[in-house]
């Protein structure tokens, strides 16, 4: 081989070294992953049912606005954490139930994301935190490249 031929080779070994590595997905639990959808869907509903009794920022306060997307994210979180419950528990495989994760994930981002910039009170955060334990647990299952989700900073 000539120099150009070593020289290709060696670039190609240098990119493929440089090259994130592909994480592999866990291999799929039926019976793991419905259990802890089925306490996503409750730590969810102890988010919302949280979120939901506090009091709204007064129309001054520039959080308003914020306030009421947060908790109409939070309800929707919600919703989708119960429908990826239900339909593992029919017997949903992975396949089946990627797109209820993916959009349960792009919810969860929304809510962060608002929740960033609206004050909430320290019961909110704490269930919030059960619910992103969760998450960081199922998420492998559906994308070997999740990173686990970290507290919400401001």
């Amino acid at each position: 081989m000539g120099r150009s031929g070593l020289t290709l080779v060696g670039c190609v070994l240098v990119l493929g070294l440089l090259a994130p590595a592909h994480a592999e997905l866990m291999a799929w639990d039926q019976a793991r992953v419905t259990e802890l959808a089925k306490q996503l869907e409750e730590s969810a509903k102890s988010l919302y049912d949280t979120f939901y009794k506090q009091p709204e920022p007064g129309l001054g306060s520039g959080q308003a606005q914020e306030y009421r997307r947060l908790k109409q994210e939070v309800r929707r979180v919600r919703s989708e954490a119960s429908e990826l419950a239900n339909a593992l528990a029919r017997g949903e495989g992975r396949e089946d139930t990627l797109p209820i994760y993916e959009h349960l994930m792009t919810k969860v981002r929304d809510a962060r994301e608002l929740a960033a910039r609206v004050f909430t009170t320290q019961d909110v955060q704490q269930r919030a935190a059960d619910t992103r334990q969760l998450l960081n647990q199922i998420a492998p299952y559906y994308d070997p490249d999740a990173e686990p989700l970290q507290p919400v900073t401001r």
